[in-house]
């Protein structure tokens, strides 16, 4: 189930210009893709958590489908390698303080989120 449910996201990314690889699965520590619309590599590495969910389609028919939600620390690399963003979710919503650098690795921004809602943002 969990192959099929990859083959069919990293099918479905290429589908709208992203090809995507999850380098350590079972963990849920590294996601590269690559934006074939825009051509630029992006990193991110997080842990993420997997859900069955079910869905019903128009005509009453149930699908089950693996899903990924990011859960715990997260960072997000600019195509050069250096730090774009850092911070924590949890179950997929942003969590904690989260910083922002330009591309050159200077702290540019860092907001305050509480339950997904950003309550401060203060810029560097």
């Amino acid at each position: 189930m969990k192959k099929l449910f990859l083959a069919v996201f990293a099918t479905s990314l290429t589908i709208i210009g992203v090809r995507a690889q999850v380098i350590d699965d079972e963990n849920g520590k590294t996601f590269f893709y690559y934006d074939t619309l825009s051509n630029k590599k992006v990193k991110e590495i997080f842990h993420h958590t997997q859900e069955i969910k079910i869905f019903t389609d128009n005509k009453g028919n149930s699908r089950d489908s693996m899903i990924l939600i990011k859960s715990g620390p997260y960072t997000k690399y600019f195509e050069n390698g250096t730090l774009e963003c850092s911070g924590t979710y949890d179950r997929g919503t942003k969590i904690g303080v989260w910083k922002h650098y330009n591309n050159k690795g200077k702290l540019i921004r860092t907001e305050q989120w509480t339950s997904g809602k950003m309550i401060k943002s203060t810029i560097h």
